[in-house]
């Protein structure tokens, strides 16, 4: 199977998803269009391919473009005329037109989701040729992981409302970055939400804190993961 190599643009909730064989610009009048503000370009940004590589041009004359690490503090400014290659999985774009500030989010597609994806996949193809209800949904191991460890409050204690560990927790104790936890948390929820799931896809603020609880709490109620499962997590970091 192909990966998946979509560049997911999102703008106050509208989500933009692009192949390579495609560009987008955006702007006062671009393919994505900002805002009627008549600081704004007609088109500030174009967003494309080369190479199996997603690049970012500054089409502007006179509006410099940040591009931030959602996940660190890492950034770059991107002048006039210059392009740039998107190294960061799940990145901000941030521009000034006049006294309004403005904000796209940026996911570059990571191979590592696909091939959880297409082995997910062939698992489920291989075990079940009936209906497929959602409790019936294959499971990695490291998506198990994930859910047992965003759950193991809930399910220690469920008739508690308990709060949900922080993501930087959770990616701490299994030993992943920040940046693995947000995108594997991201395929989850894509992988549900495609399957009839709701809650899992909404502006960033809501998915920022809902879709967590949201996620965990159909994985419990579907049966995906119990309390029985909680020994396969490893230990607290010290």
């Amino acid at each position: 199977m192909k990966a998946d190599l979509r560049l997911r643009v999102d703008y106050c909730g509208e989500v933009r998803a692009i192949e390579t064989s495609d560009e987008l610009t955006f702007g006062r009048a671009g393919d994505l269009r900002i805002d009627d503000n008549r600081h704004l370009h007609r088109v500030l940004g174009r967003l494309w391919a080369r190479d199996e590589q997603w690049w970012l041009t500054n089409e502007g004359s006179s509006i410099s473009i940040q591009i931030a690490d959602a996940d660190s503090r890492s950034n770059v400014v991107l002048a006039p005329g210059s392009e740039i290659a998107l190294s960061f999985p799940n990145s901000i774009v941030r521009f000034r037109a006049g006294i309004t500030d403005y904000e796209l989010t940026l996911r570059v597609p990571d191979r590592e989701d696909e091939e959880e994806d297409e082995e997910a996949e062939e698992l489920w193809d291989d075990e079940f040729t009936d209906t497929i209800a959602l409790g019936d949904i294959v499971l990695t191991d490291e998506q198990r992981l994930l859910l047992l460890a965003l759950a193991e409050p809930t399910l220690r204690n469920p008739h508690l409302k308990q709060d949900l560990p922080a993501n930087r927790a959770v990616a701490r104790r299994l030993g992943w970055s920040i940046t693995k936890f947000n995108r594997k948390l991201d395929n989850l929820c894509n992988r549900f939400a495609k399957l009839g799931v709701g809650g899992l896809r909404g502006s960033i603020d809501q998915l920022a804190t809902d879709r967590r609880r949201r996620l965990v709490d159909h994985a419990i109620d579907s049966g995906l993961i119990a309390a029985n499962q909680l020994g396969r997590l490893p230990p607290e970091p010290d």
